[in-house]
């Protein structure tokens, strides 16, 4: 039996044997000789109703109870509070909807609430507080009194209850701060209410009850729009700025920091789905990215997997609810998980998981704004991912219209499989410069540059021998990727390349000065060449002999020349 279970029965166990019995033994002792039963049905309804409809602080549903049972407790004493108590505490089972074991919950709360109510009542009799009295100043300090032991009490049972189940406080600073702020609320509210009731009667429960639930109705409803507003217009810039973005990596790492901000979440787990396992692609935890092993999750198994298998979203409220879900280990300090399938198009193509250290840090409301969310990160990152397919389907240089340098590294990797395979016997590389082509651009201007470089790619396409490539390797370089040419083969070709280069005539119009009228330029060019299997048998160190060559073989030693590899 799972140790949530032995939780239950031992809370089950020691209500059967408090609650019960006492609530009895206090109606027998306690009980008015008469009631108004009319009050007692009122005070019952209005502290459920009170219940039903909490303010929300930090996530926490927050009820003002004592409201009722203040007022309750002044007519008739302990046994008319404690039964408008326990009622509400069981209407407190509507209000936790998504909580798996609320059985646990209402067995402690209505233990506890209990015992307040019994140490509460004892410390305002023993200092000589009277039920039914209308001395304004003796019940102010009574009930003062009243409810400082109650809130004393309850903040040092659920410590002592968090320590016994080696669990963490539920109060920080600030929410010791705040149950106590609360006795400025409840005790003017209380004391008004009791009066009213001696005055003016039932109808007290109209004139007070009804402006009460309208403005708590009016904060709820004020405070939900404001967030959700909120939270709509930061999905919506993030939204934004994702569909700007032209690379994957940076659309998934700014969605899971943007989202992390957003939600106020500790943890950021994505997951990439491979059909029938998650792959855990990754982990953003207090703001910062963690690497971790390689590690898969199969479908239907931990929340991610029961995630995939359902396509269906799951919200926890704190870890007892999913940590017997889990077959990872997950942060000590997680307690709020909100996890849902990142779908398009009917596919689910990952599963993004947040987590809290704080409980209850998750809404309905978030979790359809994180599904607004994740839509634009799809769509953001589906976009993303056309743009760089299609640059790299892009094989031409714009410019001169010859193969760009990612078609070129490509096609060489090629070759030489081709050549380890023996279809070709060689790879010949050749890198062509044009010489001082920076003074071109000074003196004529960049368009007449650009000129040139279309005119010398013209010569060099129809230069190319057959099943050989010629492209742009970026600048004012280019490079001939000849199989089956032999390194000889290949001097004597470019050597043919460099004399016809600067044999050839340019025709450019200058677009620097005043007068535009065509010009004929001659250029000259240096040339490296290298051949594998000779020089190297891999294809990257081709390319860097055949600039090796180009360089220290041709340039340096003054231009207008080939240069051959030389180990």
């Amino acid at each position: 039996m799972s140790e949530i279970k032995w939780s239950t029965i031992s809370l089950f166990v020691a209500w059967l044997l408090i609650v019960p019995p006492g609530i009895v033994y206090i109606l027998y002792t306690q009980m008015p000789e008469t009631i108004n039963v009319l009050y007692l049905m009122f005070f019952i309804i209005f502290g459920a109703l009170t219940v039903l409809f909490p303010i929300k602080r930090n996530g926490q549903p927050i009820t003002l109870i004592m409201w009722m049972t203040l007022p309750a407790f002044l007519m008739y004493g302990i046994a008319i509070e404690i039964i408008v108590m326990q009622v509400s505490i069981i209407a407190t089972l509507f209000v936790t909807k998504r909580e798996e074991k609320n059985s646990r919950r209402f067995f402690l709360n209505s233990i506890m609430m209990f015992i307040l109510s019994v140490v509460s009542a004892s410390v305002f009799f023993t200092l000589g507080g009277k039920i039914g009295s209308m001395d304004f100043w003796p019940l102010v300090f009574g009930l003062a009194l009243y409810r400082l032991v109650h809130t004393t009490a309850n903040v040092g049972l659920m410590s002592a209850y968090f320590k016994l189940m080696k669990a963490k406080s539920p109060y920080t600073k600030k929410d010791l701060a705040f149950e106590y702020s609360t006795l400025i609320i409840i005790l003017p509210l209380a004391l008004t209410f009791y009066f009213m009731l001696n005055m003016v009667g039932i109808t007290s429960f109209l004139l007070l009850g009804f402006p009460f639930f309208m403005t708590i109705i009016i904060i709820r409803l004020y405070s939900r729009s404001e967030k959700i507003n909120d939270y709509i217009k930061k999905a919506g810039e993030i939204g934004s700025d994702l569909s700007v973005m032209t690379d994957e990596e940076s659309v998934s790492t700014q969605f899971i920091k943007k989202t992390s901000d957003l939600f106020k979440a500790d943890y950021v787990f994505l997951f990439t789905n491979h059909d029938e396992w998650l792959e855990l692609e990754k982990w953003y935890e207090r703001s910062r990215f963690v690497d971790r092993p390689f590690q898969t999750v199969q479908i239907g198994q931990g929340i991610a997997g029961m995630v995939l298998e359902k396509g269906e979203p799951v919200i926890y409220s704190k870890r007892k609810d999913w940590e017997h879900y889990a077959t990872t280990s997950a942060p000590e300090e997680l307690e709020s998980v909100l996890c849902i399938p990142l779908t398009h198009n009917n596919e689910t193509n990952g599963i993004l998981l947040l987590g809290s250290n704080r409980k209850s840090a998750f809404g309905d409301h978030q979790l359809k704004i994180l599904d607004l969310l994740s839509s634009y990160y799809i769509v953001a990152l589906e976009k993303a991912r056309y743009v760089q397919e299609a640059l790299q389907r892009s094989e031409r240089c714009a410019l001169t219209n010859l193969y760009n340098y990612r078609y070129l590294e490509e096609r060489l990797h090629a070759e030489m499989d081709r050549m380890r395979m023996g279809d070709i016997d060689d790879l010949s590389v050749i890198m062509l410069d044009i010489d001082h082509f920076k003074k071109v651009n000074d003196t004529y201007g960049h368009q007449s540059g650009n000129d040139i470089l279309y005119g010398l790619a013209r010569i060099l396409e129809k230069e190319l021998p057959d099943h050989g490539t010629i492209g742009r390797y970026g600048g004012e370089e280019f490079v001939y990727l000849l199989p089956d040419f032999s390194k000889e083969e290949a001097v004597d070709f470019a050597e043919q390349l460099r004399l016809l280069i600067r044999q050839h005539a340019f025709t450019i119009i200058p677009d620097l000065g005043e007068d535009k009228y065509p010009v004929k330029l001659s250029i000259t060019s240096s040339v490296g060449v290298t051949n594998a299997p000779t020089d190297t048998d891999e294809a990257m160190s081709l390319l860097r002999n055949a600039d090796r060559a180009l360089y220290i073989g041709a340039k340096q030693a003054g231009r207008d020349r080939v240069g051959e590899y030389v180990r």
